[in-house]
């Protein structure tokens, strides 16, 4: 009877110890996505700011590679540049003078965030919010998110 009992809370807490980080709640994602909109909020200020400084739109031909490059050269803390580069699928177009970049979850292609960087104080498009959270696929309408 004992070694049934010590068999079973071994199961239990190695299923548990298995299971637990791989199983957010939805407090823990909205705390983690929150935290990584301000994150990208920053880095648009900084991008914005530097093509500003510049007296330069960001160039029309803006995208992922651009972006992180751009980040590794003028961000002061690159370990965050390297949790998004690592955590998300990133993916970044030009749009009119400015940029987009949208993050999508690596295991399921759900959209989680777009950010417009027309509001350098916030995503525009906080996708992990909604349940019915789509593909990941970049906003067609996204001229009034910037109004």
């Amino acid at each position: 009877m004992k070694q049934c009992a010590v068999v079973l809370v071994l199961f239990v807490l190695c299923g548990c110890s298995l299971s637990g980080p791989a199983l957010q709640s939805d407090a823990e994602k909205s705390q983690e996505y929150s935290s990584t909109a301000i994150t990208l909020s920053d880095f648009s200020m900084k991008i914005v700011a530097h093509y500003q400084m510049q007296n330069n739109p960001v160039p029309a031909d803006f995208d992922t590679r651009q972006f992180f490059a751009l980040l590794e050269k003028i961000y002061p803390d690159q370990a965050k540049v390297a949790a998004i580069r690592e955590n998300y699928r990133v993916s970044v177009r030009s749009l009119d003078s400015g940029y987009s970049v949208m993050l999508c979850d690596v295991q399921t292609n759900q959209k989680i965030m777009e950010d417009l960087s027309c509001h350098v104080n916030r995503v525009e498009i906080r996708s992990w919010e909604n349940a019915a959270s789509g593909q990941c696929a970049f906003e067609d309408n996204w001229r009034p998110y910037c109004k």
